[in-house]
């Protein structure tokens, strides 16, 4: 990155954007080499102002969610971090009908507080997500869900951004989900192949009547907690190959449960999680990583794919 850029990004956006900065302050597994430079945007005018600079510049560029779904490399990433937690975190009710209410959350908002808003305003359907850490955007993306659901079942609908400056709406029925992920069509991606940058989404949910929401939060929270670990993780390391096929099991069957490299643990408890015990490095995950994956191919004949986002150099 030049002088000139950093002096730019600088002066327009002061102590929002940090140079060098450790990415295993922003993820949850506490690990990850430093990023050239993070910078957070206030609000959609300062975003569309930073993408037109990363365009005009041909910088690398990716957006940080919470970082409870990442693993970044040792080296860490070139480029520009883009992070939307502080401009774009906003919950709010909007329309109001006898049988739904949309409500609309930034997509730098902790899904947890999205899920906390829904009780608060007595409004059933977050519960597919109950538990699940990170934000709506990113919860978004891997269209995030439990064994009672996914996020996709209570979408209306998305803001995005086309990238660089370009403001858009795409409802849930143009939108194609699959299992853990959101996939953007060619024409969504428009001239210069860039995914849309989700700025929020748009929640359809119900009036619960009767329904104690706070009760079966709290349930689904305590049964979350007793079959997975608490420990410094990404959560699912691997994607499930079928919904009868658990990877935890297959990982669990191979021999793994409690296999370290390092501080790199595959967890006691689900072996589906990667524990960093204290002083992991992204290499140890890395290695653990392809170490299961390769056991679990010869034993099951079953090649497993990463769950988690592995980014940087």
């Amino acid at each position: 990155m030049s002088r000139a850029v950093k002096k730019e990004l600088a002066d327009r956006f002061g102590q929002r954007a940090v140079f060098d900065v450790s990415m295993a302050d922003h993820t949850s597994l506490r690990v990850g080499g430093p990023a050239d430079v993070l910078v957070m945007p206030a609000d959609t005018r300062e975003l569309m102002d930073l993408m037109r600079l990363l365009e005009q510049a041909g910088l690398p560029w990716m957006v940080l969610g919470a970082g409870t779904n990442l693993l970044v490399r040792d080296k860490g990433i070139r480029g520009v971090v883009i992070s939307l937690r502080q401009g774009f975190s906003d919950i709010a009710t909007h329309e109001t009908g006898p049988d739904s209410v949309t409500v609309h959350a930034g997509v730098g908002a902790r899904l947890s507080a999205l899920c906390r808003f829904a009780i608060a305003h007595d409004l059933a359907g977050m519960h597919v997500v109950a538990g699940i850490p990170g934000t709506v955007g990113g919860a978004i993306l891997m269209n995030a869900g439990t064994a009672q659901g996914a996020i996709e079942s209570v979408l209306a609908g998305i803001d995005v951004l086309h990238v660089p400056d370009k403001e858009a709406y795409i409802s849930r029925e143009a939108l194609t989900f699959v299992y853990r992920k959101l996939v953007w069509s060619a024409e969504m991606c428009g001239a210069n192949e860039y995914p849309p940058l989700v700025l929020g989404g748009w929640f359809r949910l119900q009036p619960a009547g009767k329904w104690d929401l706070a009760a079966e939060f709290e349930t689904l929270q305590a049964r979350r907690w007793q079959t997975q670990p608490r420990g410094l993780s990404a959560g699912c390391v691997f994607q499930n190959p079928s919904a009868d096929m658990p990877a935890g099991q297959l990982i669990d069957q191979a021999g793994f449960k409690g296999f370290r490299i390092g501080d790199a643990q595959v967890s006691e408890l689900h072996a589906n999680f990667i524990i960093n015990r204290n002083q992991a490095s992204a290499a140890d995950i890395l290695r653990l990583m392809a170490m299961i994956r390769e056991k679990v191919y010869q034993r099951c004949n079953v090649n497993l794919q990463p769950e988690i986002r592995i980014v940087g150099e």
